[in-house]
Parts: structure tokens; sequence; C-alpha cells
């Protein structure tokens, strides 16, 4: 019941970055980030417990977290795993660095922070980021959806 719930949840695309113990850029594409407060700034997102960046996102890491324009459909792709990896400093890939994590050119916005905390539950690990900092990218008006399996994108009404 609920995996077919959740494929009737549209839902924004982000791509979420740590850099690992070697020093790595790493990144995964989620569909499960919220906002739980304005003050203080505080992010959440669910990672796949069986997932390996889950454990980069441990108390006291640093993450960034890119929300996705339509046309970054690829690069969802790529941090999904459904298509060419990146490599260890993201080569092809546009970003900047900022507080040490990469965040992706061209995001609608985007956030850095400290995770605070880290909540088990079932399949997912949720982490609660406190935002020490971030900004807003052009707005396309287009953001990049995922509604049933697949990507969509905003018609005009």
């Amino acid at each position: 019941m609920i995996e077919a719930m959740r494929r009737r949840w549209a839902s924004g695309i982000a791509v979420v970055t740590a850099v690992d113990a070697d020093g790595r850029f790493r990144g995964v594409t989620v569909s499960s980030m919220m906002i739980v407060s304005e003050e203080p700034s505080v992010l959440a997102v669910a990672l796949t417990a069986a997932g390996s960046f889950q454990a980069l996102a441990r108390v006291g890491a640093v993450l960034g977290i890119s929300v996705l324009d339509a046309t970054h459909d690829f690069v969802a792709e790529r941090f999904a795993g459904r298509a060419p990896l990146p490599d260890a400093q993201f080569g092809g890939v546009a970003h900047t660095i900022v507080e040490g994590v990469p965040v992706l050119g061209g995001a609608l916005a985007w956030a850095v922070g400290r995770v605070r905390q880290r909540h088990a539950w079932g399949d997912h690990v949720l982490a609660l980021m406190e935002v020490d900092q971030g900004d807003l990218g052009p707005d396309t008006d287009d953001p990049l959806l995922t509604y049933a399996g697949r990507y969509r994108r905003l018609e005009a009404g």
C-alpha cells in the first residue's frame, strides 16, 4: 500500500552531497526532502538505510542539498545510479564548494549545514540538518518532479 501511495505523491527532486573520509565527493538523488523549521532553519532528508550514502550523514557531518530544475534530469539519474556516476571530484557536473561540500550549479535553491540528528526508521534513515547557509538560483518556474516513478514537469496553467 505505501509503495503505491508513494507513487501517487508528486515530489520535487534534490541531490544531497557530502565528502567522505578520503576527501571524495559523494551525492545521492532524493525525492524526500522537507522543511522542518524556518527558525531555526532545519531541513530533513530520508536516505535509504541499505545505501552507502546514509553513513556519511552522521551527526556533525556537513551536507549540501541542491533542489533540481527540470533540465537536471540526467544529473538526477547520475546521482541515483541509473546513469554513469560522477567521479570523486564531480568532473563534468557543474558545482561550487561551500563549507567543503559541493552544491550543484544551476540549482533552483541550495543549502549547506550540519546534521544535528539521525533517526533510523524501517528501511530509511532520517537526517535532520541545521542550515548554515543557502541561496536561491534562477527561478526557471520548471522544477524537476517525480510522479508514478517518472520525472515530470509542471504544465503551464
